[in-house]
């Protein structure tokens, strides 16, 4: 879990301050204890704290950049398969820096711009800063599971892993009375509103283009869709495919420069991950219960 935020400027020339950007990111600190890391030019600011899981070196620092300083990262997240999609770079012709997710994600979009998104499999939020089309992504994975909030204050556009780090950056936080009974009901808001007046989450398979002040939002992914075209090929034994499946992305999730555990909480769910991981794993593996008192 790491924490991401930044902000965008109409004005080109517009000197974006250090300070406000630090304020936010370290908001966030309780994400990502393990390194911090800011970019700031013109018109743009981009702050990360980082949670090392992969390449534990200053090599996955972020935000991170291109080589030719076109594209700037900050990231929330993990592919789980960016290997393969890093061998397919490689084949191409690109040499990477790191061995972090994050480069992947970052030279995919380099290369294939927003189409990229499809080939992700994973959890994620994050920003990419095009300095020479002054273009700025922001994208999540096709289910949220990580957040990603923002809102609009004059001409620029702010973002960040939590509502609070908006508010740290100087926007008032209004409680939205319209979300009180949703609120009591469920603890919760649906959809892109918040509790918050103008603060706005960005959906699970959305993604953000701003430029110039102008704003698209576009559903990358349809989950109707992809049920419809499953239900065309479906497979002769399904608890076998089923099994497979499951197996698969238990595997997936082992890829780690950190130790792996799984926290059970006692049901069907966390068992059987506990059981396909200890099964490929072998003994060591640490589970964890939280217990409320």
């Amino acid at each position: 879990m790491c924490g991401i935020c930044g902000i965008v400027h109409r004005d080109r020339a517009y000197p974006m301050s250090e300070s406000v950007l630090l304020k936010m990111r370290d908001s966030l600190t309780h994400r990502g204890p393990d390194d911090a890391g800011q970019y700031l030019a013109p018109g743009i600011a981009l702050g990360t704290r980082r949670l090392s899981i992969l390449d534990l070196s200053q090599r996955g620092h972020m935000p991170m950049s291109t080589e030719d300083g076109r594209y700037w990262i900050t990231y929330n997240g993990e592919v789980y398969n960016f290997q393969e999609l890093r061998s397919e770079l490689e084949s191409r012709g690109h040499a990477f820096r790191s061995h972090t997710d994050t480069e992947v994600v970052l030279r995919l979009y380099a290369e294939q711009g927003p189409a990229m998104l499809d080939r992700l499999n994973g959890m994620f939020a994050f920003a990419i800063w095009d300095s020479q089309e002054r273009v700025l992504f922001l994208a999540r994975d096709r289910v949220g599971v990580k957040p990603l909030y923002y809102a609009f204050e004059g001409d620029a556009l702010y973002f960040a892993s939590e509502e609070k780090a908006l508010f740290a950056a100087g926007l008032a936080p209004k409680f939205d009375t319209t979300t009180w009974e949703e609120l009591l009901c469920f603890r919760y808001v649906a959809g892109e509103q918040t509790p918050f007046v103008d603060v706005k989450r960005l959906l699970p398979g959305h993604y953000l283009l701003w430029k110039d002040g102008g704003v698209q939002i576009r559903r990358w992914w349809h989950l109707a869709e992809r049920a419809a075209a499953q239900r065309e090929s479906l497979p002769k034994n399904p608890l076998q495919w089923f099994e497979e499946i499951f197996n698969s992305a238990v595997d997936l999730r082992r890829i780690s420069d950190v130790p792996v555990g799984v926290l059970l909480s006692g049901g069907l769910d966390s068992s059987s991950v506990a059981t396909s991981l200890a099964s490929q794993a072998g003994s060591g593996v640490s589970s964890f219960t939280v217990r409320f008192t």
